[in-house]
C-alpha cells in the first residue's frame, strides 16, 4: 500500500496535473514511444526503464504469447498495453479498458504513434465493474493513479489528497465485453478496490476462457478473490518480484499472478 505523501511530493504532484511528456518502454519491448503523465504517477518523472513496472514488463514478457488476445483493464497511460502489443505482435489483439478520460487521451494518443511489429492498442473509456450501469467515479487530487469508483473506497485522503473531480460513467461486465470482442488469453486488472465486483461479472471469462491473470488486489478484498479464483481452478503467487521472485500463496497478495492450474 502507498505510503502517505510528504508536503514536497504534495507540492510536487500539484505543479505536475498538466504535464505531458514522452517516454520510451525498455529496449525488449521495442523502444516503443508513449505518452505519460506525472499526474498519472510521480513515477513517470523517471525513465520507463526504472524497477516500478517491473511486475507488468515481466508478466508481458513470460505469459503474453505471439497472436493473443490481451485486455488490460485499469491501464492508466497503457504501459501495459503496449509492452503487451509488442509481444502479441500484429496477430494479436490488445485492448486498454480504462474509465479517466483524461488517461484515455494519452493512451489514444500513444496508439496513433507507429509500433513497428507491435499489434495496435484499442482503446475503451469504460469502468469494469459487476454489470452494466451508470456510477460515479473519483479522480484524487495528488495521483490519477488512484481513481476508482465511488462505490469503492480508494487508498485514503492522508496517501492521495481529496477527490479533484468527480464525473458519471459507464460500466460494463467483462462478460458483456465477450460479445463484442475476443476473449482474453491474458488479463491485467488494475481497479482500485472494484476487484470483487470485476471478478464476479467475469465468471464465464474464469470458467471457459481461464485467462492468464495479473491482478491487483486490496487486502480487505483478498479473501473473497481468494476464494473465487481457487473456486475456478486457480494458482496464486505473489508477483511483487516479478517472475523470477513470484512464489506460490494460499491468500491473494496486492500483486498477484492467478495462472490456470493446467499452465
Amino acid at each position: 500500500m502507498p505510503r502517505r505523501m510528504q508536503p514536497l511530493r504534495r507540492l510536487l504532484a500539484r505543479v505536475s496535473r498538466q504535464l505531458v511528456f514522452q517516454r520510451r518502454l525498455p529496449a525488449r519491448f521495442g523502444r516503443s514511444p508513449l505518452w505519460v503523465s506525472p499526474a498519472a504517477a510521480l513515477s513517470y518523472y523517471r525513465s520507463l526503464d526504472s524497477g516500478n513496472w517491473q511486475d507488468l514488463y515481466d508478466f508481458a514478457e513470460y505469459c503474453v504469447q505471439p497472436g493473443d488476445t490481451v485486455w488490460d483493464i485499469g491501464a492508466n497511460v497503457g504501459v501495459f498495453s503496449f509492452a503487451a502489443a509488442h509481444c502479441a505482435r500484429a496477430g494479436g489483439h490488445v485492448l486498454a479498458v480504462e474509465a479517466d478520460s483524461w488517461l484515455v487521451q494519452l493512451i489514444r494518443r500513444s496508439a496513433r504513434i507507429p509500433q513497428h511489429g507491435a499489434t495496435p492498442v484499442e482503446v475503451l473509456c469504460v469502468a469494469a465493474a459487476e454489470g452494466i450501469g451508470l456510477q460515479t467515479f473519483d479522480v484524487p487530487r495528488l495521483t490519477r493513479s488512484c481513481a476508482h469508483l465511488t462505490t469503492f473506497q480508494g487508498a485514503g485522503d492522508d496517501i492521495v489528497g481529496s477527490t479533484y473531480e468527480t464525473y458519471p460513467v459507464v460500466t460494463i461486465s467483462l462478460d458483456w465485453l465477450l460479445a463484442h470482442r475476443p476473449p482474453p488469453a491474458v488479463l491485467k486488472i488494475d481497479v482500485e478496490g472494484a476487484e470483487c465486483a470485476l471478478l464476479a461479472g467475469a465468471r464465464t471469462i474464469l470458467g471457459q476462457h481461464r485467462p492468464r491473470i495479473l491482478l491487483e488486489v486490496f487486502d480487505r478484498n483478498a479473501d473473497a478473490v481468494t476464494s473465487l479464483l481457487t473456486q475456478f481452478g486457480y494458482e496464486l503467487y505473489d508477483f511483487t518480484a516479478g517472475w523470477a521472485g513470484r512464489h506460490h500463496i494460499t491468500r491473494a497478495a496486492y500483486n498477484t499472478l492467478a495462472l490456470p492450474r493446467s499452465a
